[in-house]
């Protein structure tokens, strides 16, 4: 054998492979540091799209579970209960829903803020569980207020405009109200005149799951083109929306509200699909 020979290939192949980590070291460096360089802090990002947000980014737990629920049916005696001098109570779709008919309409003040405030305190007291809606939505086209559940101090969000077919042209389904609201239904002044409710008995379903920050959150808006220059951030908040309906049974995944002046856009924390709901909130 030649050792010598045989020595030299062995510093040329040491030599060889020391060059080719090397260069693969060099190269995940740089790698990484034009990633840094592409990857611009969210804040910047939204200073360049001139898009605001005046609050602050909401506090989270880093793991939330989903949930299921089923539309409760309200019993006789539930009813029975509810009923007050002014106000006709009756209950539809086989207890699902409860109609509450006011014998004259209430009156509310004129502004929008002290009129959601007088609403919200009147269902505290005039519906079965109100201490657990909070407010959702005006719709000023339809006159309608609208409240939705509260579970574990999260709010349930809703559709309320769903659309059915597939069609180019879809129709609005109204033939029923989603469950876990009360719907305020106002006269052309601006008076309360009828009110239903329905809600969601809820129960916890599957272990602890990671969900996204609220800036990943208006990451996904910005990459899916959602939000747009000029957008002025009104609310962000964690609350849940419905992920699948099977049979009688809804499932919620835990999901971040992002609200601006002209859309509300429900991201799903889990997975981060994004919904946009219809209609001005």
């Amino acid at each position: 054998m030649d050792w010598k020979r045989t020595k030299t290939i062995f510093i040329l192949t040491f030599l060889v492979l020391n060059l080719f980590l090397g260069y693969q070291l060099y190269m995940k460096v740089n790698k990484n540091k034009l990633q840094n360089l592409v990857e611009q802090p969210l804040e910047k990002k939204l200073a360049d799209k001139h898009i605001s947000y005046k609050g602050t980014i909401p506090a989270y737990d880093q793991k939330e579970t989903l949930i299921s629920g089923q539309r409760y049916t309200f019993t006789t005696d539930e009813v029975k209960e509810l009923k007050a001098k002014d106000i006709l109570v009756d209950d539809t779709d086989e207890g699902n829903t409860l109609v509450f008919e006011l014998k004259k309409p209430l009156g509310l003040a004129k502004s929008n803020e002290k009129k959601i405030d007088e609403l919200e305190s009147f269902i505290k007291d005039h519906s079965s569980r109100g201490d657990e809606y909070e407010f959702f939505k005006f719709d000023k086209e339809d006159n309608v207020v609208w409240f939705s559940q509260m579970y574990q101090d999260k709010q349930i969000f809703v559709d309320t405009n769903p659309m059915v077919g597939t069609n180019a042209v879809a129709e609005k389904n109204t033939a029923e109200q989603p469950s876990g609201t009360i719907k305020c239904e106002l006269d052309e002044k601006g008076n309360l005149i009828r009110f239903t409710q329905t809600y969601i008995s809820v129960m916890r379903q599957g272990a602890p799951q990671e969900i996204i920050s609220p800036k990943k959150a208006l990451g996904r808006l910005l990459n899916t083109n959602h939000l747009v220059k000029g957008d002025s951030i009104q609310h962000i908040v964690l609350g849940y929306y419905s992920l699948a309906n099977v049979e009688d049974v809804q499932v919620y995944a835990p999901t971040w509200s992002i609200e601006t002046e002209d859309a509300h856009y429900l991201v799903n924390a889990i997975d981060s699909s994004v919904q946009k709901l219809e209609g001005k909130q």
